[in-house]
């Protein structure tokens, strides 16, 4: 019965399904049906069968007992029937995955529609289908006859070679991929690597990272060491160009060189795996995380076999470990910056290398080390990234090419040619990543760009939802967990990155992915409302409680406040431009940490905004706004500015009696004292710190407000000093 059923009767000879437009490409049709009956095989037509069935299922049933694939493309997309998400000619093409394909493209196709284009851009990238050019029906006639008789001719020799290793010939048909340029910087995590593949127990490992960082590149490299360890070696099966999940195992068959179809699909994987001892890397598998379980029922199935995946995203499946890839170390702020310390920087090393190969004059020299290590920091030692920074070399030089590297995503465009398109910018690699993402993470994701330093969970939730509501309301709470699931996907996606540290979780983006954020914040509705949040959010943070004063709770208030420094600034900077008078008081919250930690500086050119902004404001408001950016100068060394700013709020102080105006009008007194002092005119200073000396007596210590009481002891404190140092130099 065994030798029966391997005898086949006329019409069960070699079947080859012919994909194509049927309007436009009736004659092309034609000439590839009369190509395949003359070599006395099958032509499998939709038109050719009887069809009491909706097309999806007859074409779907036509391609499972087909053994070769022929796609005949022009200018036509074809039809999308309703509620499907591709045409049926794309849906023919992925469905095929797992049989030999031959594609031919008519040329010149001035009208091709954008769907097609896309597609047969995707099927170049893949590279691992035979694709021709061809113009007229007898050409492709010639073309199909000659591709079929060399199909079928490799396919009869590979049937007689002997098993090399216990891998049949079908085999032999994935290969790693063989890079067009050497790895750097990158044998630690190659080391790390393959320790982890080879270990006891370990089946799954998930390379995980942002676009950019290297995945692919390294796990190739990884592969590359590991096959001899395999007896059976290694397998690559690239799934950039596969758009869903369910054609997943077809797209592996493909990449073991099987030929199988429908309904015998997993089943045959599983049985050609079951005896086989292999390393099978699936690569880019972050738009086919739902094809996750396959997966572990293939590892299942065959217990010689391990994966090594890369991904965007964890799979988040029984038995995986996440191998995190990091960026290339970069040298740090401040250190020596000459050619020799910082070539041994993996970063550096790969600038250098991609831009000597752009420009053969390249050379990592002292005048533009600086430049080089900057540019390396600036972006976040992202392979990527620094490769395209590299390849304008050519044109702008390191310094030029740092002057504009606050226009990264712009800038980062000269990707190689042969290289997919979702990599050739750097833009295109994080639209690839975001077009992954469900909508509410794409909401939340375009927010966190408001945070210009790490932040913690808290914050994520007071930018992202209602910061009027109360916690205890039930809604709020059901966000709160929404929130959570939600920035935990984005971690997943290696869009946000989690802080090593103890205690409260931290989070924090790559510079480069918060700029891509932030430009994508600004195109939706919610971008005044999101920074309006994190200002009012940090605002409130930084809002001492009346035990942080002063003593040792002002200890732990400043630290609190360092930890937020990035993003207290972020909020005054978006303060300044949008609501003055807030900016004024959350200058007057944090005057105390901008100044005894050593950053007033950091304040420069707010205080231009602030003189301007607040001259509608009423008197007292206005004044301590001008009083605010009196100090702003005078940290910045500009006294004749802070005194000429100082002198126009003291008036306006004075037309008010309260506790508050008295205290700040003592205190500009005391800063002017001390201005007048420093430039010799100490007569003067004397009488103005005395004037402060009486202000402060008189409004006295009882009955102030905490803020009022920390102002006068910080005032009384500072003028006792100012006097002291003045009566020294005369001699009192």
């Amino acid at each position: 019965m065994a030798e029966t059923e391997l005898i086949r009767t006329p019409d069960q000879r070699l079947r080859v399904f012919v994909s194509s437009t049927l309007r436009e490409l009736a004659a092309e049709r034609q000439a590839v049906r009369d190509a395949v009956t003359r070599l006395r095989l099958v032509p499998v037509l939709f038109e050719l069968g009887a069809r009491p069935h909706p097309p999806r299922q007859v074409y779907r049933a036509y391609l499972a007992q087909s053994q070769v694939f022929v796609g005949v493309y022009w200018q036509s997309y074809g039809w999308i029937a309703p509620g499907e998400q591709v045409s049926g000619l794309e849906d023919e093409y992925l469905m095929a995955a797992g049989l030999p394909r031959l594609l031919y493209v008519k040329s010149p196709a001035p009208e091709r529609e954008p769907r097609l284009a896309a597609l047969l851009d995707r099927i170049r990238e893949a590279g691992d289908v035979s694709y021709q050019l061809f113009s007229t029906a007898t050409e492709l006639q010639r073309l199909v006859e000659n591709d079929l008789a060399q199909l079928l001719s490799e396919r009869f020799e590979m049937a007689h070679l002997p098993d090399s290793g216990g891998m049949g010939a079908e085999g032999m048909a994935a290969t790693l991929p063989e890079p067009a340029t050497p790895l750097v910087g990158r044998d630690q995590e190659a080391e790390a690597i393959s320790d982890l593949v080879v270990r006891e127990g370990v089946r799954l490992v998930t390379l995980t990272g942002p676009g950019g960082v290297g995945k692919s590149r390294l796990a190739i490299e990884t592969a590359r060491r590991l096959g001899p360890g395999f007896r059976d070696g290694v397998r690559f099966v690239g799934l950039s160009a596969v758009p869903s999940a369910d054609l997943v195992a077809a797209a592996i068959a493909a990449g073991l060189g099987l030929s199988t179809s429908g309904g015998r699909l997993l089943s045959d994987l599983e049985s050609y795996l079951h005896s086989r001892q292999l390393l099978l890397l699936l690569d880019n598998f972050e738009q086919v995380t739902g094809a996750a379980p396959l997966v572990t029922t293939l590892l299942g199935a065959a217990p010689g076999v391990v994966a090594l995946v890369t991904s965007r995203a964890v799979l988040r499946v029984s038995g995986e470990h996440e191998f995190p890839v990091p960026t290339l170390p970069v040298p740090q702020a401040g250190m020596s910056e000459d050619a020799a310390s910082i070539r041994q920087y993996a970063s550096v090393q790969l600038f250098a290398e991609r831009a000597h190969a752009a420009a053969a004059a390249f050379e990592l020299t002292s005048d533009n080390a600086g430049a080089v290590a900057e540019i390396c920091r600036r972006l976040d030692g992202l392979p990527l990234a620094i490769e395209l920074a590299a390849a304008r070399v050519r044109m702008l030089p390191p310094q030029a090419l740092l002057a504009r590297i606050d226009d990264r995503l712009g800038l980062l465009t000269a990707g190689p040619r042969d290289l997919p398109e979702r990599q050739r910018t750097l833009r295109s690699t994080l639209d690839w990543s975001f077009d992954l993402l469900s909508p509410p993470e794409q909401a939340l994701f375009a927010c966190l760009g408001v945070f210009a330093g790490p932040f913690d969970l808290r914050a994520v939730e007071a930018v992202s939802g209602d910061p009027a509501s109360s916690p205890a309301d039930p809604g709020q709470a059901e966000q709160a967990e929404q929130v959570i699931d939600t920035l935990s996907s984005l971690l997943d996606s290696s869009l946000v990155r989690q802080e090593a540290r103890t205690g409260e979780p931290r989070f924090s983006l790559l510079e480069t992915i918060r700029d891509y954020a932030l430009q994508r914040l600004r195109r939706s509705a919610d971008w005044p409302k999101a920074h309006e949040r994190h200002a009012a959010y940090f605002f409130a943070l930084a809002e001492p409680a009346a035990a942080e004063m002063q003593g040792r709770g002002q200890l732990g208030w400043l630290d609190r406040l360092e930890a937020e420094h990035d993003n207290l600034w972020a909020a005054m900077s978006w303060l300044v431009d949008d609501d003055i008078e807030s900016a004024e008081r959350l200058f007057w919250v944090t005057w105390r940490f901008w100044w005894l930690h050593g950053h007033p500086a950091e304040l420069a050119g707010f205080e231009e905004k602030f003189a301007a902004g607040s001259e509608h404001l009423p008197p007292h408001q206005h004044a301590l706004t001008l009083t605010g950016a009196g100090f702003m100068l005078l940290a910045n060394e500009d006294q004749a500015g802070a005194q000429m700013l100082f002198e126009q709020s003291l008036p306006l102080y004075r037309q008010s009696r309260d506790s508050l105006s008295v205290i700040m009008t003592a205190t500009v007194l005391g800063v002017l004292g001390r201005i007048g002092a420093l430039r010799g005119h100490e007569a003067q200073a004397v009488e103005q710190l005395e004037q402060s000396q009486a202000l402060l007596a008189e409004v006295g210590d009882g009955g102030l407000a905490a803020d009022e009481r920390a102002q006068r002891m910080l005032t009384v404190a500072l003028v006792h000093n100012f006097l002291g140092q003045i009566r020294l130099n005369q001699g009192d």
